[in-house]
């Protein structure tokens, strides 16, 4: 499993410099951007920070100098002498007297009203919780029970303060159409002298627009750099209820409610949260008078907004300069490595039998001095092999000799040709016919004994051999050759069928009288190998005597002798052919024994 892998992750000389040049050249350039981008990152929201908290402050000043400003208007109203004076007058006087109280107070109401932005009812409450004089500057009208709700809770928090204002959160309103609309509320006692006595007369409640407190929230940085950042400051009181909002229409609901469902419960005040699914910064200001708290949403998409347009037109540009790098680097690594490649593919020729490749030497660098050394050592080995293969062929002729000059020719040929004249002196022609078969079988295996000859003179041989075999063993074989059309000519190394014919006779039809055949078989496969058949219904071999055999493991005389023959003929193939030439033998116990012979064809023209 471990050389799998290694083999499936192997990579070139070449790719290993490209990705080398790729990490020295690049890498450091990435970590540099990325370091860099996260302290201007962090460098910006230090700044924005610190000019959102200016901001908050400003707008706490600026939120005090306003409801400060509006509470001031509501002392001065309940100290002014016509107040004073028809303010008794409306609790304790006469019908009359009542009624020039109420219309002198709606006066000053009015007056009050129009003086200042903002202001949109003032209502003056006796000590029940009952309308006395109310004016609203919109409509004209007084305060509605039905419109505008009951003021006793409003008259309950007035009673458990002293002389201190009440300033109420926003809440929603109706006008007579059922329009709606926001309002809080700045809420006095009043005082007054009646009988001599300093008594306690009643409450005015002045009615404010929620638009003074989202006016008094919007504050201008000087000098800041908010340009492209979305910022908003906004209201909410002690329970996380907002006060003040952008979209009117979320007042009253939590504040928690616009935030991700991480922080969608009362929890600690989240710095970073995603509010109405923007991801967002968050700064918080407690307002003392009050006790609100000033809450500044800054939008981190709109924040850093430039800065990512930069990073994009930095990253494009960064990978255009990659490409083009990555392209030098790729034609200059195969500079590079073009003479390691030209080494590689003449040792790859090599491995495949080219020993004749050389390399140019000439270039004076480093790999020169590989090339000319690659060149003498190809020098010398085909030197070497010269040497081998002239010493094998000599010991292949050395092995032939010996294993086929066996006996003296002359001596046999003079004998038997004496032995021929006294047959045919006694008119023994039979006698004589077989001395002339034995005379050519001895000629022919003697003369040029490791030479090639035509399939047709190898055949002659062959039936003289079978017609002694014949004559020796009276007639009890049959033979038969059978050839394809066209090899008569086929050139074949000699006496290479004879120990398989001679196996076949003398032991696979030993101790009977008829009924045996031998066939011979020559045909061509693919027209490049020529196939041999030998194959006789003779007694057969078990396999393990076919194992001993090719194995020269014979175990007694009989097997000894037939596999001395045969191992003959498979080291012949073997030193002929090499390779190229097989030797099959199949053999079945009382059915026979089959050899096929696979050797190249040697025509015309091929060697």
């Amino acid at each position: 499993m471990r050389g799998i892998g290694k083999a499936n992750f192997k990579l070139t000389y070449k790719n290993k410099l490209i990705i080398i040049f790729v990490l020295v050249a690049f890498l450091p350039s990435f970590l540099m951007q990325y370091v860099t981008y996260m302290n201007s990152t962090q460098a910006m929201k230090a700044k924005i920070n610190e000019q959102v908290n200016y901001n908050l402050i400003q707008t706490n000043k600026s939120l005090d100098a306003v409801l400060t400003e509006y509470e001031d208007t509501l002392y001065q109203l309940i100290i002014n002498d016509d107040v004073v004076k028809s303010t008794p007058k409306l609790l304790h006087g006469s019908d009359f007297d009542q009624l020039v109280a109420s219309d002198v107070l709606q006066q000053i109401f009015a007056g009050y009203s129009n003086s200042k932005k903002g202001i949109r009812r003032i209502t003056y409450f006796d000590n029940n919780g009952n309308v006395l004089v109310s004016y609203d500057k919109t409509t004209g009208s007084s305060w509605s029970q039905e419109r505008d709700g009951t003021p006793f809770l409003l008259i309950m928090k007035l009673n458990d303060m002293r002389q201190n204002p009440l300033i109420t959160v926003t809440e929603k309103a109706k006008t007579d159409g059922g329009e709606a609309y926001y309002i809080f509320h700045i809420a006095r006692k009043l005082f007054g002298i009646s009988s001599g006595q300093l008594e306690r007369m009643g409450y005015i409640v002045m009615d404010l627009d929620e638009s003074v407190l989202s006016e008094a929230c919007t504050v201008s940085l000087p000098n800041a750099p908010t340009s492209g950042i979305s910022s908003a400051n906004f209201l909410m009181d002690a329970s996380g209820n907002l006060i003040s909002f952008p979209e009117k229409e979320k007042i009253g609901a939590s504040f928690f409610s616009l935030l991700d469902a991480e922080h969608s419960d009362v929890s600690p005040l989240p710095e970073q949260a995603a509010v109405m699914g923007q991801p967002s910064i968050m700064n918080y200001y407690p307002n003392e008078k009050t006790g609100w708290t000033i809450v500044n949403v800054t939008s981190e998409a709109k924040m850093f907004s430039e800065m990512y347009a930069m990073q994009k037109i930095t990253i494009w540009t960064g990978l255009a300069m990659l490409s083009v790098s990555i392209l030098l680097i790729v034609y200059f690594s195969g500079l590079l490595t073009k003479s390691i490649r030209t080494i590689v593919s003449a040792m790859q020729q090599t491995e495949h039998g080219n020993l004749n490749v050389k390399l140019d030497d000439t270039s004076g660098d480093e790999m020169s001095i590989i090339a000319s050394s690659y060149n003498k050592m190809m020098a010398t080995i085909n030197e070497l092999m010269e040497r081998t293969k002239q010493a094998v062929q000599k010991q292949k002729e050395s092995d032939i000799r010996s294993l086929e000059a066996q006996i003296n020719p002359h001596f046999l040929y003079n004998t038997l040709d004496s032995i021929n004249w006294m047959a045919i002196e006694k008119e023994e022609h039979e006698i004589s016919r077989m001395l002339k078969g034995l005379a050519l079988i001895l000629r022919y295996s003697v003369s040029s004994s490791n030479q090639m000859v035509p399939l047709a003179r190898e055949l002659e041989w062959l039936e003289q051999y079978l017609f002694l075999q014949k004559t020796r063993f009276s007639d009890s074989f049959q033979y038969y050759v059978h050839m394809q059309p066209g090899l008569q000519q086929a050139p074949m190394y000699k006496l290479l069928l004879q120990p398989f014919v001679e196996n076949s006779i003398l032991h696979g039809f030993a101790g009977r009288k008829s009924g045996s055949e031998l066939h011979i078989r020559f045909w061509t496969e693919d027209e490049s190998s020529l196939c041999v058949e030998i194959e006789d219904n003779g007694c057969g071999m078990d396999e393990a005597v076919v194992r001993s055999i090719l194995l020269a493991e014979a175990r007694d005389a009989a097997e000894a002798s037939s596999g001395i023959g045969i191992r003959n003929v498979i080291e012949r193939l073997q030193l002929y052919y090499g390779e190229r030439a097989h030797c099959r033998i199949e053999s079945v116990r009382g059915r026979g024994t089959r050899v096929n012979l696979i050797m190249p064809l040697c025509r015309e023209g091929n060697s």
